[in-house]
């Protein structure tokens, strides 16, 4: 019975460090993009200087796909090549593509982009301005499980199972000192009676 009762301290102890793992760096992050959108609600807010999204579509397949996130760096115009992958704002989208040309047009730097996938060039030229950031990396395939957190309910109940979680946690290590001191003020009396 205490075997059992100790694989299940165990499961729950392992459950509670994912979790930590996890989601208090999301909530960390969250927390410090909230904070921004605040202070500047027209500006795409940034984690130092480094920006992440969702990627919805495949024009930028096989390098980036569906469900990946995509993370960029604000950069200077002069740190921007053909050939960079840039992120940018395109009226109310954001679009993922690379560079193929980049030009002046009365003296404003244009920006040629197109998804590798895609025939052709992109109609709409690009602004610096525009610019969100130029590709770092990528991670694959969690986009889906982000814009899920991302759900304010969804991350509501997240927060609830942690604070639970933690509760659990504490009453598991108090019950474990309890038997601790219990164990030694038992032993202390038996050695005593044994003199």
């Amino acid at each position: 019975m205490a075997v059992r009762h100790g694989s299940i301290n165990l499961i729950i102890n392992v459950f509670i460090y994912i979790l930590y793992i996890i989601i208090i760096p999301i909530i960390i992050y969250d927390m410090f993009l909230i904070a921004q959108t605040i202070i500047n609600p027209n500006k795409t807010p940034d984690f130092f200087g480094y920006k992440t999204f969702y990627i919805v579509t495949g024009s930028m397949e096989p390098t980036i796909k569906i469900n990946d996130i995509v993370i960029v760096k604000v950069e200077d115009k002069k740190n921007i090549q053909k050939n960079d992958i840039i992120t940018f704002k395109l009226e109310n989208e954001i679009v993922t593509h690379r560079v193929i040309d980049i030009a002046y047009n009365n003296g404003t730097l244009i920006y040629t982009t197109k998804g590798d996938k895609n025939d052709v060039t992109d109609i709409e030229k690009v602004e610096f301005e525009q610019i969100e950031g130029k590709y770092v990396t990528k991670v694959s395939k969690i986009g889906k499980m982000l814009n899920i957190l991302k759900n304010k309910y969804i991350f509501g109940l997240i927060l609830i199972l942690l604070i639970i979680c933690y509760i659990i946690q504490r009453k598991i290590l108090l019950k474990k000192k309890e038997r601790k001191y219990k164990r030694e003020e038992y032993e202390r009396k038996r050695g005593y009676n044994k003199m």
